[in-house]
C-alpha cells in the first residue's frame, strides 16, 4: 500500500499514476535573487537583482500500476538588472518512472524514475542550456505512523563540458485531515569540484489540499541556504486527474 503524502515542490515519492488514466500538472513559480559582487575598479559593491517566472505543463499517463511516463514543457519569464528581460520556451524534459516494489511494515517502497532533457532551449537567451542531459533518481517512500518520509538520490549526466550533477532530497510529510498534508523539505545539488556555497541547497514548506477526487492544490516556499540558490521562492501546482 503507498502512502499518501504528496505535498513538496521538490522531492518525488514512488507513487505512479493509476494505469490508464491521465494526470495534467499546471504549475506556477516565482523566484528571487539578489546578489552583491565588489569591484576592484570602484571599489564599491555591484548589485544585481534576478526574478524568474516559470509557467509549466505537465502530462502523465499511467502505462502499468507501476510504470508511467510524462513531459515537462516550461515557459520562463527572465528579469536580469544586468542583462534585461527575456521570456520564451526552456528545456523540454521526457520523463519515466517505474516501482520496483511497494512499501512493507519492515522496508519503504523503491521506484526508479529517468528524466531525458531535450536540446530546444535557447541557450544564448539564457532560456536552458539547449543541449541533452540524463537523471537517474532513486525513490524512496515509507510511513511511520501519521509521518511519511522521502527520500531522492539522483545523478544527472550533463552534455558539453561541465561537470555531472549528484542531488538529493529528504522530506518528512503529515497528513493533517483526509484532505490537507503538510510538508518540510530538504532540496540540493552537488558538483563536486565546487565549494559548499556554489552549490545548490534549498529548505522548503508547502501544504498539499486534495479538493476531489480530480482537483489537488499544492502551494509553497523556498528558502536559499547558500548563495547559489535562490533567496526564496514561491510555488503553486494544480492537478488534475483523469
Amino acid at each position: 500500500m503507498l502512502t499518501k503524502g504528496e505535498a513538496a515542490l521538490y522531492i518525488d515519492d514512488t507513487s505512479t499514476t493509476d494505469k490508464g488514466h491521465l494526470d495534467l500538472d499546471l504549475s506556477f513559480d516565482y523566484y528571487g535573487d539578489e546578489e552583491k559582487e565588489y569591484d576592484p575598479e570602484t571599489e564599491d559593491y555591484t548589485k544585481t537583482v534576478y526574478k524568474e517566472i516559470d509557467i509549466t505543463a505537465g502530462l502523465t499517463v499511467g502505462l502499468t500500476e507501476r510504470w508511467d511516463a510524462g513531459i515537462t514543457l516550461p515557459y520562463q519569464f527572465l528579469n536580469n538588472s544586468s542583462s534585461g528581460r527575456v521570456n520564451g520556451f526552456t528545456d523540454f524534459y521526457l520523463s519515466t518512472k517505474y516501482r520496483l516494489w511497494d512499501e512493507t511494515d519492515r522496508y519503504p517502497s523503491y521506484a526508479l524514475s529517468f528524466d531525458y532533457k531535450l536540446t530546444n532551449a535557447n541557450k544564448e537567451k539564457e532560456l536552458g542550456t539547449g543541449e541533452q542531459d540524463y537523471t537517474l533518481t532513486n525513490i524512496l517512500t515509507k510511513g511511520f505512523g501519521e509521518y511519511i518520509f522521502d527520500l531522492n538520490l539522483g545523478y544527472t549526466f550533463i552534455s558539453g563540458k561541465e561537470d555531472n550533477i549528484f542531488s538529493y532530497a529528504f522530506d518528512i510529510t503529515k497528513d493533517l485531515n483526509e484532505k490537507i498534508s503538510f510538508c518540510n523539505e530538504i532540496y540540493g545539488e552537488n558538483t563536486l569540484n565546487r565549494k559548499f556555497s556554489d552549490n545548490i541547497l534549498i529548505f522548503a514548506s508547502s501544504l498539499d489540499f486534495q479538493l476531489n477526487k480530480t482537483v489537488s492544490l499544492e502551494s509553497g516556499i523556498g528558502i536559499g541556504i547558500t548563495k547559489a540558490s535562490p533567496d526564496f521562492q514561491v510555488s503553486s501546482t494544480i492537478t488534475f486527474s483523469f
